[in-house]
């Protein structure tokens, strides 16, 4: 990848990044690909410190959500307090995975700036990933509406759910660490949630039981959270699977996007909601 503006004085800390990307390309030319991870990483501390700036490594914080701990975090490598790196070793260009997870540590360590490096192609591949805090509000779409008719205090009870975790950790956690900040806050609010297990079935035979990817709530509502990207077809027909599966009528999609909250009510007798 060319390494073009590097010195853009609009760039977040253009210079250390600069010094960062020249370090990186400094360890790609003399290792070359085909190594392990580790092997970078060791390269990149020894490359910052020949350069005189500081590197600390394998930092871990966790995320706390009313004073419990709900996930932990591990970054590679943080630069002089002030940008973070996550160290690859892939043949493939970085995934919205990659993006999410250096997104997670920005947010958590309260940087404005990560870089993804991706020793393992020919060239040396990396990636500025700039952050800023995002509060968002909340949007109620699909059949949310026919959900607080027919349940109004479980309706209110998600969407002050929703509005709680915005006050207190705002947008950027990625799916994952949403998903148990949001288990935790039901909780919170005395909604028995729990992870269902199910047996799919196939002309009357049920396979091996196993824990859905969804959160059953007061065992009435089947809610399913994302992040990060836009609610798609295929996550409403997951959701909607489980439904079925259930006999749970109502479920919710809880999408956690960039710069908005969306509580999106699906009803199993409808395919297009």
């Amino acid at each position: 990848m060319p390494n073009t503006g590097t010195h853009n004085p609009n760039l977040l800390c253009p210079e250390l990044s600069h010094l960062v990307i020249g370090a990186a390309f400094d360890v790609h030319n003399e290792i070359g690909p085909g190594w392990n991870e580790w092997d970078y990483h060791r390269a990149m501390l020894d490359a910052l410190y020949k350069k005189g700036v500081t590197a600390e490594s394998h930092l871990r914080e966790q995320v706390t959500h009313r004073g419990d701990p709900v996930d932990q975090f591990e970054l590679d490598i943080l630069v002089d307090n002030q940008i973070i790196l996550e160290i690859k070793h892939i043949r493939t260009d970085f995934s919205s995975q990659h993006y999410a997870q250096i997104i997670n540590y920005l947010k958590r360590w309260e940087k404005s700036l990560g870089i993804l490096i991706n020793f393992g192609m020919e060239r040396l591949c990396y990636k500025r990933v700039p952050y800023s805090p995002v509060k968002g509000e909340i949007f109620c779409v699909g059949y949310w509406n026919d959900f607080e008719v027919q349940r109004k205090d479980l309706a209110d009870r998600v969407h002050i759910a929703a509005q709680n975790i915005l006050g207190m950790h705002g947008l950027g956690y990625g799916e994952e660490t949403s998903k148990k900040i949001l288990r935790s806050e039901f909780s919170h609010q005395e909604l028995n949630p729990r992870i269902p297990d199910a047996s799919p079935q196939f002309n009357g035979v049920s396979f091996e039981p196993r824990p859905m990817d969804s959160i059953l709530l007061d065992e009435t509502v089947l809610v399913s959270a994302t992040a990060f990207a836009d609610t798609t077809a295929t996550d409403m027909a997951r959701l909607r699977s489980g439904m079925k599966q259930l006999s749970i009528p109502f479920g919710v999609l809880i999408n956690f996007g960039k710069s908005q909250l969306t509580l999106r009510g699906i009803k199993i007798q409808d395919p297009d909601s």
